[in-house]
């Protein structure tokens, strides 16, 4: 019903901009390559009668923009950031963010030094927090630069997920899972890892979402409910013509409101961003931005 090419960022509402922007730029040699500051800003389109008022840096791997994914980091200033990431990492939502390393004994020595936390090592890969408590995996390769790789979200149904990502897009890797989750992630009282799949989008196999099951209890309550909550909140991809994926979805069944689009002062997209907002069947805020193929290297 629509085709998502890639993934454009992921969304981290923060209350330490500038040091988180230091921490993952240490650590894994990321470049703010476009910074915005909005203010007045219609916040309609998230679901809120009220303007907001925020500060932003896109950060980039080695790769640089329009070639890979960036991390959004989002100071809140007007609604202020609240709340506090997962707690649990079984809880439904984005849970984690995952990166490759060359070295990963350097950069966990680094890690800690800058005000994370190393939680797990197994062999070539490593759980950590990152210094506001948001779950980072690595992978270790040996060689090159760091890169972003994934985003761990986990589920209630995998294969409705599944499913819902599919049709909008979205293809199965079986590439992508260079470690097992279970590994990563140990059993907790009645909770453990029980499931996972990572999908991709058609122009970029690097960056993948893997979708992740737990077993026990369900944590209590939906994703985090308001677009300034702190965390990892929504993510972006790539459309060609948000427009007629609007149609598409529509007729589906999958959007109700049309594409708005957002202005980025501060940036060299002048023009700003349209953006089709969709909730996925977890809740997880969904954003198809119009980013035509021929805008990319």
């Amino acid at each position: 019903m629509a085709e998502v090419r890639r993934s454009l960022h992921s969304n981290y509402n923060c209350r330490d901009l500038e040091g988180l922007e230091r921490w993952y730029s240490e650590l894994f040699s990321l470049k703010p390559v476009m910074r915005s500051v909005t203010t007045d800003t219609p916040a309609l389109p998230f679901g809120v009668r009220a303007s907001m008022h925020n500060d932003t840096i896109f950060l980039y791997d080695h790769r640089g923009a329009r070639r890979a994914t960036s991390l959004e980091l989002v100071g809140w200033v007007d609604p202020p950031t609240v709340g506090v990431p997962y707690e649990s990492p079984w809880e439904h939502g984005i849970q984690a963010l995952g990166y490759t390393v060359a070295d990963l004994d350097d950069v966990l020595r680094k890690a800690e030094a800058l005000g994370g936390r190393v939680v797990r090592r197994v062999d070539g890969a490593a759980l950590l927090k990152d210094p506001e408590d948001v779950w980072v995996e690595l992978y270790g390769t040996g060689a090159g630069e760091p890169e972003a790789h994934h985003m761990r979200i986990v589920v209630k149904d995998l294969a409705e997920t599944v499913e819902w990502y599919a049709n909008i897009g979205y293809t199965v890797s079986h590439d992508a899972i260079v470690v097992p989750g279970a590994e990563l992630w140990e059993p907790d009282g009645d909770h453990h890892l029980t499931a996972e799949t990572a999908m991709v989008g058609t122009d970029d196999p690097t960056y993948s979402l893997i979708f992740t099951t737990w077993s026990g209890p369900p944590p209590v309550g939906p994703p985090y409910g308001a677009h300034f909550h702190h965390g990892v909140y929504r993510f972006a991809v790539a459309v060609d013509d948000v427009h007629a994926a609007y149609e598409s979805l529509r007729a589906g069944g999958y959007v109700t409101y049309p594409p708005y689009t957002f202005q980025l002062p501060g940036t060299p997209i002048s023009e700003g961003l349209t953006i089709l907002f969709l909730r996925d069947p977890n809740g997880i805020l969904v954003e198809l931005v119009h980013r035509p193929r021929s805008i990319f290297r």
